[in-house]
């Protein structure tokens, strides 16, 4: 062979390859907030390692792909809380793709979860303080990643994740310091 075809033969085999590697996975093409993100996505499933620095929220973005359309997209996730405080509700949200069955939760305080269309909720009775595996991130026999519906969407089409701790509510912050309060109130009576 000689050399002209030798080094068409091989730019031909690698824009194959290039080509064929860049349009096969679900892309995460941002993600805003303090907290740090580690993609795993591939073709078929979003994983992602998500390092809470502070509670703040975190929105993922990613571009879905041809290879992505076969199915339900898997979904797993492995939150790590750095804050030093139990978290006792944590929240997957979804814009532009919606959930099509529930997977497992796992976690060192145990946890439950519930989701609606567009929302995943997961509560920890006694707080979080470490980390919890939404879906199965660590591929733990067992457990399953939750499912993402892909019913409708294309190619290109994207979709976000959002991440987040919520504020507990003004109401149970204030309830345990009034209990608090008549507790003392009723001690220094007797």
């Amino acid at each position: 062979m000689n050399m002209n075809k030798f080094v068409a033969a091989t730019a031909v085999a690698l824009s194959a390859l290039v080509f064929s590697s860049s349009a096969s996975a679900v892309i995460m093409t941002s993600s805003s907030g303090a907290n740090i993100v580690g993609d795993y996505s591939e073709a078929g499933v979003v994983s992602f390692d998500l390092d809470l620095r502070d509670f703040s929220t975190t929105t993922l973005n990613f571009v879905l792909e041809e290879a992505d359309l076969a199915g339900p997209l898997s979904f797993s996730a492995l939150v790590r809380n750095l804050v030093g405080l139990s978290m006792h509700q944590f929240n997957f949200g979804l814009q532009g793709i919606s959930y099509a069955a529930a997977g497992s939760v796992s976690s060192f305080a145990g946890a439950t979860a519930s989701y609606t269309s567009n929302n995943a909720v997961i509560k920890f009775p006694n707080g979080e303080p470490a980390i919890m595996l939404f879906g199965n991130p660590t591929l733990v026999d067992g457990r399953s990643d939750w499912l993402l519906d892909t019913t409708g969407l294309s190619a290109g089409d994207s979709f976000s994740i959002v991440a987040q701790v919520p504020e507990p509510s003004t109401v149970a912050m204030v309830l345990p310091l009034m209990a608090g309060l008549l507790l003392a109130r009723r001690r220094k009576r007797d």
